[in-house]
């Protein structure tokens, strides 16, 4: 027998929660939503776990405004939308607060909520998610996927939180109409993703297909977009593994450079395609200044860890001082080594785990340390010999500040102390967040 469904309930939203919004409704039971407004009231069909979905909204919020993309709510993409940018601020301020344990000294981030983001990516798929279901062939649809399911995407002809360079791309990709969609199941060749970078020279545009497209097809879609002033370099790469991710072989390049520039305060870096770098240059440009804010200044040694592409160490690195990064990825450290021999700046970098490569380090001599590590935050063995390192600060870059919570406890029982704790909103109209966390020696 179906079990019956739980019925509507009545909730208010208060708070922004790490994955959502939270709310409790007249018995006090409370519910996470995967978007909405605080200060809002909705009815709430419940599900497993404190989860809800929406049914429709009740009371708006006092400062709800309207999203300005038609696919809010339908696209996996955004969660804030109906709230204002000052309010969005607010409560991730509040959520950061609860999380680390600690009152949040001040909260930036760019002044546009839109616009921002210089890497979208987007999957081909035969068939496009309807929130009303209509009966319809199959096709070859491009956009992002909805909450909850990889095999249909929300097809998106524009995204406001997209440079308009890219939306142009976005747009004529749309108007030559590559086919077939790539189908796992049917053992069918075709176009997989579409991945747009925004750098100092335009848009660096990446095709991914299966090996057995035509490849008359990419050739004629290519011809296409080489049209477009705003590109500065299309590539063709291949994947046939059955994961859904964005990566494989170079095949060609097509048109223009196959690396990407990207300027952060007045520091020119390149880095190829599938490097990782934040999604919002401006944004990133006021993290740096954050974390150089609260870690001064002097001579000795900087230790970046966690460093990707050692953007941090290169962008913060002062004279008088040498730079030691320490990443994970081999090719992330190359990335680092090759922008600083081009940019004429001393320092080491070493590819491998953070908690093994550490205790090998000369770390003698004046020393400031900053940590970003991943969402799981620092590794125990990591935490632990940080937690005896002497050093004059530690910045603790976090995004998942409930991270920042657990690791604040190993460091603070080996003599440090949270001093400062700020908010850089890198991420406008997400619940996503970064943390910037000062520490001092007792």
């Amino acid at each position: 027998m179906a079990r019956r469904p739980k019925p509507a309930r009545l909730v208010h939203l208060d708070r922004l929660e790490p994955k959502g919004l939270g709310g409790e409704d007249e018995a006090g039971r409370r519910y996470e939503l995967r978007a909405g407004a605080v200060g809002s009231s909705v009815l709430i069909r419940p599900g497993r776990g404190g989860k809800a979905e929406v049914l429709e909204l009740a009371e708006p919020a006092p400062d709800q405004v309207p999203a300005p993309c038609p696919l809010y709510g339908v696209c996996g993409g955004c969660q804030l939308q109906t709230m204002p940018l000052a309010r969005q601020r607010a409560e991730k301020a509040l959520l950061v607060e609860r999380l680390a344990g600690h009152p949040v000294a001040g909260v930036e981030g760019s002044s546009e909520g839109y616009g921002y983001r210089n890497k979208l990516e987007l999957s081909f798929r035969s068939r496009r998610f309807l929130a009303e279901p209509v009966e319809e062939a199959e096709g070859c649809h491009l956009g992002f996927h909805p909450p909850g399911w990889h095999s249909r995407v929300v097809e998106v002809r524009s995204c406001p939180l997209g440079t308009p360079a890219m939306n142009r791309v976005l747009e004529r990709v749309h108007a030559l109409a590559p086919s077939p969609a790539w189908d796992a199941r049917a053992g069918r060749a075709g176009w997989r993703h579409l991945v747009m970078r925004q750098g100092d020279e335009g848009v660096l545009v990446t095709l991914f297909t299966s090996s057995d497209i035509d490849p008359a097809e990419v050739q004629r879609v290519a011809a296409g977009l080489r049209e477009l002033p705003e590109l500065s370099g299309l590539l063709w790469r291949v994947n046939d593994s059955v994961a859904d991710v964005a990566e494989g072989a170079l095949r060609e390049v097509l048109h223009g450079q196959a690396e990407l520039s990207i300027t952060v305060n007045g520091l020119p870096m390149r880095l190829p395609p599938d490097a990782f770098f934040q999604v919002n240059t401006e944004g990133a440009g006021q993290l740096f200044d954050r974390i150089g804010a609260m870690l001064g200044q002097g001579p000795g040694t900087l230790l970046d860890l966690y460093c990707g592409v050692g953007a941090i160490g290169l962008v913060l690195a002062s004279a008088g001082q040498r730079v030691i990064g320490v990443e994970l990825l081999e090719s992330a450290v190359a990335v680092a080594r090759e922008n600083a021999a081009r940019l004429g700046l001393p320092g080491e970098w070493h590819a491998g785990p953070v908690e093994e490569i550490l205790p090998g380090l000369d770390l003698s001599g004046p020393l400031r340390v900053v940590v970003d590590p991943p969402r799981a935050g620092l590794h125990p063995k990591a935490a632990a010999f940080l937690a005896d390192l002497q050093a004059e600060v530690l910045i603790y870059v976090a995004c998942n500040p409930a991270s920042l919570g657990r690791d604040r406890v190993a460091l603070e029982a080996g003599g440090w102390i949270l001093e400062e704790l700020h908010v850089v909103d890198l991420f406008p109209q997400t619940r996503h967040v970064e943390a910037v966390a000062r520490f001092i020696r007792r």
